[in-house]
């Protein structure tokens, strides 16, 4: 089946996790071994009412769907993330 996204793209991801395992830097560390030229500054925390749970949107140039299944995969497994979207 064909992708119905013409690839290469600007692709919105939301990661959402508990505030007190996840930070901003392991989500940008991750992100970095997936996606060129991601900076810092392009990963921005919203921390829930109550302050149990963190997202972080970010916007990243995706090359291909292969890619956005492997930075899920990758970001699955760090401790504390709950969904990425």
């Amino acid at each position: 089946m064909d992708s119905k996204i013409d690839f290469p793209c600007s692709y919105p991801i939301k990661v959402i996790g508990v505030s007190n395992k996840v930070s901003r830097d392991s989500v940008y560390r991750i992100s970095r071994l997936h996606f060129k030229g991601i900076r810092l500054d392009d990963i921005q925390p919203q921390y829930s009412k109550k302050g149990n749970y963190v997202s972080f949107r970010l916007n990243v140039i995706a090359e291909g769907e292969e890619q956005l299944k492997a930075f899920h995969r990758t970001m699955m497994e760090l401790d504390g993330i709950k969904m990425v979207l």
